[in-house]
């Protein structure tokens, strides 16, 4: 027979004694101790919705745990925000608490939960609720016993240091919960917030949400209102929420949701990674055909998303497969893991779903870009920067989810054990990566609009001829200038200089069959060496040459040219296995970093008679994989070609010493 007890009994008992010993010094340490413990646990928790995720939390394991005693069970939860009182008030129908369980629950690192069962297994949530904030409210029904009682200046005894406030005893009260007027069961919690110093939050206002249907979804992101279900069954449960501002009470009623996805926002156009994958593997051609007859309903979208499980993470060699490590794939199975990206066509759409679909105070953006880890249907503290280390731009744009099983985060729900949130990091770049070869398919982002363009384009204007004064370009090739003013600035700006010296036939022999048409490399060309002694390498007269056996009448096969600013970016590319360097004949850019170094070793056509083994007119250097003796493919650096041209001797000393003899 289960354990039960009455009001009375609870009235005046210390839900901390149950830790303490009885001796007067032993009891002082272990005071001390608890008190202590208590204090880390309050700091673990600094967000604004950390009290509706525990409160949530809690509610919510307690009905799914009667729900697996009884499967005819309908699960309900009643939320109450008081913005006039700044009180916050949950209610579920679940299994309730007996004598032993309410006695022990407010106690740091006490916990009832089976492991493999709910939201959290740290026992600190409850602790947090009682000593984070100075009232929290306790109704409690057990097989039709009930017990009722409040604690008082919980974070007042937190937070002293002289000893004069004493530890809160709970304070009887009268069941009072019309919600379980007819429930064999349940339970309801209620914290006023904003009484002391420290506390999170103290204004529930602050956010702007007045009605239930902001709150819901507001709950849907930051708490298990909106479960992570993205590779097992939902639990679900009906929800009724209540909100008090100016003495006027709003209702709404809610079926069972999760998380709020970013694909389900209304009014924008979604498709899923795999049914564009898929659409365009139905139909036959190169990827301009393929585009142009794929369905409208898979471009010009707002945004594309995908959800991958565990097996489809380390079994699909297109996506995440050839960036894991077998270690990386062991734990993957062993938290059963998932991933979910969502990408926009623009950063500024989370601004426009806070301000215009949620209608929340301007600047929340409650979704916004960033990786949100989140383990056993539940998220897990803050949003965390995706650490892209090439197109950073793309973090504004992405939202990903990484889900554990049994992820077992640490105290206030906030981090992981470093080796997961290493691998949810790997995993959130991988989706992003994965994202970005299908750019094409989403609308142009038209831009920060401005109130002021004719002044924006003034300052544009300005900062151009600044940037000519400092950095200006001058290059003559048989008594032919380049029309370029200032010296690159960007990949476009390579672009222009690089055909610049094609027209001016200082590279030569080189057709381009056309630019920009491929998804994910920039042009293609062929080399028509069709007089050799024009083409043909020459330390004297033909220094940008190319090997005698390469000029020839006859067109070479297509080949592949990318485009740069900075080299070091395309190493990154080919490290996120966005671009591969065994796919790239030609790589033009305007200046080389130290980044290459790691990867690359570049071989200088500058130095000595070495551009007698270059295969494309006009190229600076040969690229091996370090420790290989097999080329990859030509570079040609813009800024060592012009450098060469100018003063040949100076350029070549350079390169020995920057390149490596």
């Amino acid at each position: 027979m289960q354990d039960l007890m009455t009001t009375a009994a609870i009235d005046g008992f210390d839900p901390l004694s149950i830790s303490l010993s009885d001796s007067g010094e032993q009891r002082r340490l272990l005071e001390e101790q608890t008190k202590r413990f208590i204090q880390s646990i309050l700091k673990s928790y600094t967000g604004f919705f950390d009290l509706f995720a525990e409160l949530t939390q809690n509610a919510i394991d307690a009905l799914e745990r009667r729900k697996l005693e009884d499967p005819n069970f309908k699960p309900r939860l009643w939320i109450t925000i008081d913005l006039d009182n700044s009180r916050v008030r949950v209610v579920d129908n679940g299994v309730g608490m007996t004598d032993h369980e309410f006695r022990n629950f407010l106690a740091p690192a006490v916990s009832f939960k089976k492991e493999g069962l709910g939201r959290g297994h740290k026992g600190v949530g409850a602790t947090f609720l009682a000593y984070g904030f100075s009232y929290i409210s306790v109704h409690t029904k057990k097989n039709g016993a009930t017990t009722a009682a409040v604690l008082r200046q919980g974070r007042q005894w937190a937070e002293d240091s002289s000893g004069t406030v004493l530890r809160p005893r709970f304070e009887g009260q009268n069941f009072a919960v019309g919600e379980l007027a007819n429930e064999p069961s349940g339970s309801a919690f209620e914290i006023v917030v904003g009484t002391s110093p420290g506390e999170r939050p103290k204004n529930l206002g602050w956010i702007g949400a007045v009605t239930p249907e902001q709150w819901f979804d507001v709950l849907r992101v930051k708490t298990p209102v909106g479960g992570i279900y993205l590779d097992s069954a939902q639990f679900k449960f009906d929800l009724d929420l209540k909100v008090i501002q100016n003495n006027q009470t709003s209702f709404g009623s809610f079926p069972a949701s999760e998380y709020y996805y970013p694909h389900e926002i209304p009014g924008w156009k979604f498709a899923s990674i795999k049914d564009i994958a898929d659409g365009l593997d139905r139909i036959s051609g190169d990827s301009q055909t393929k585009f142009a007859k794929l369905p409208n309903e898979l471009k010009k979208l707002d945004g594309i998303y995908e959800v991958w499980n565990a097996e489809e993470l380390i079994g699909d060699d297109r996506y995440f497969k050839s960036a894991l490590t077998d270690e990386d794939e062991t734990l993957i199975l062993k938290h059963r893991m998932s991933v979910y990206i969502c990408f926009l066509r623009s950063a500024k759409l989370w601004e426009t779903f806070n301000n215009e679909i949620v209608k929340l105070r301007k600047g929340q953006r409650i979704i916004q870009g960033g990786l949100q880890m989140a383990t056993d249907g539940m998220v897990q503290g803050e949003l965390s920067v995706i650490p892209l280390t090439s197109a950073i731009g793309y973090q504004a744009n992405s939202h990903a989810i990484v889900h554990f099983h049994d992820g077992n985060p640490d105290m206030g729900r906030k981090t992981f054990q470093p080796e997961l949130k290493e691998l949810a990091d790997k995993l959130a770049v991988r989706a992003v990566t994965v994202s970005r070869r299908f750019l094409s398919h989403l609308k142009p982002d038209t831009g920060n609009s401005s109130s002021s363009p004719k002044k924006a384009l003034y300052e544009w204007k300005k900062a151009q001829e600044l940037f000519r004064d400092t950095n200006s370009i001058s290059f003559a090739h048989q008594a032919r200038s380049i029309s370029l003013v200032s010296t690159p600035q960007q990949e476009q700006d390579v672009v222009a200089l690089y055909h610049e010296l094609v027209g001016l036939e200082l590279i030569k022999g080189l057709k381009f069959f056309a630019t920009s048409s491929h998804d994910t490399y920039d042009s293609l060309f062929f080399c028509d060496y069709d007089d050799r002694e024009t083409f043909v390498f020459n330390k004297h007269s033909n220094v940008l040459g190319v090997a005698e056996q390469y000029a020839s009448s006859h067109s070479s096969e297509p080949k592949v040219l990318e485009y740069k600013y900075d080299f070091d970016a395309l190493v990154d590319d080919f490290s996120s296995e966005v671009k591969f360097e065994d796919q790239i004949d030609l790589v033009v850019c305007w200046k080389i970093g130290q980044k290459f170094k790691s990867k690359f070793f570049l071989n200088s056509f500058l130095v000595g008679d070495e551009g007698n083994a270059r295969e494309i007119f006009g190229s600076t250097h040969l690229a091996y994989r370090e420790g290989s003796q097999t080329a990859l493919f030509e570079v040609l650096v813009l800024s060592d070609l012009l450098s060469f041209l100018q003063n040949p001797e100076m350029e070549a000393a350079r390169q020995r010493t920057f390149y490596g003899d």
